[in-house]
């Protein structure tokens, strides 16, 4: 045969083999999936939702969370930290060389180079869905009862995770994983409100007897109670709010401030749920 009826021949079989369908997924690795991604025994599925893009008839779930990009309350300027590093160990033998060849050891480590640094007071949101919770678990097979104390453990520890959360980028050179929230407010409504606008114009940290508004952390929990009270007047549905701090200035502040009987200062996670 030619070298072309050949190519044709390969061409044709390389097409065929490429046309063959996928074998569909067997009944028992798919039930398997599914059962292991239920969400009555993960629950991080019945609050976050899942979407099985391939399995399409699949029970996809729809989320009961909610969350924002943390934003700083001020201006926040960023830093270029420009850094060296060398081997000591390095730079002593070249110290302490007998012999030029000695001196021309170049094992070990050097380095230039810079990083992006920067840091404030911010600000974080999120939004449970308590029914939402609940419709996903009974939907997975629990009864109302299973189903109610399923979702209030998830619930504290939900809380729990996003008081504690802290970022990780260069946790190891930052020492990020220390940090507490200097005020958590905690409240239930029909709806979420998210009150990022509350922080539009950024905390001016000038002293105050120059017009600022001193310290960013106390000057934002002034901004975010005066926000929370000041909707709470105006929508019904919003119920008895929680906050807790762990900073003793605000702790402070907010006795100096007295708050309204709809606050209520809490000393623990587990208290700011229901």
């Amino acid at each position: 045969s030619s070298p072309e009826a050949e190519e044709t021949e390969g061409t044709s079989a390389a097409e065929a083999v490429v046309s063959v369908p996928l074998p569909p997924l067997p009944k028992a690795t798919r039930d398997a999936v599914l059962l292991a991604l239920a969400p009555r025994d993960a629950v991080d599925i019945a609050l976050y939702g899942r979407f099985l893009a391939e399995i399409p008839d699949s029970p996809n779930v729809d989320g009961a969370v909610q969350t924002g990009h943390a934003f700083t309350v001020h201006e926040a300027e960023q830093i270029e930290d420009f850094y060296a590093a060398a081997d000591d160990a390095k730079l002593d033998r070249k110290r302490n060389a007998l012999s030029f060849l000695d001196a021309a050891d170049d094992a070990g480590a050097g380095m230039t180079g810079y990083q992006s640094l920067i840091s404030g007071t911010f600000y974080r949101h999120a939004v449970l869905d308590r029914t939402q919770l609940r419709t996903n678990l009974r939907a997975a097979g629990m009864d109302e009862q299973e189903a109610d104390t399923a979702a209030s453990e998830a619930e504290k520890e939900f809380v729990n995770a996003f008081v504690l959360a802290f970022p990780e980028a260069k946790k190891n050179s930052t020492a990020s994983t220390g940090t507490l929230p200097a005020l958590v407010l905690a409240f239930e409504g029909e709806r979420p409100y998210n009150y990022a606008s509350a922080f539009q114009r950024p905390v001016d940290e000038g002293p105050v007897s120059a017009g600022g508004e001193g310290p960013a952390g106390p000057a934002a929990v002034r901004r975010l109670l005066r926000h929370h009270t000041f909707v709470s007047r105006r929508r019904e549905d919003l119920r008895t709010a929680r906050v807790l701090t762990y900073d003793p200035e605000i702790d402070t502040l907010l006795g100096e401030l007295g708050l309204p009987q709809s606050l209520t200062l809490v000393e623990r996670t587990e208290d700011l749920t229901p």
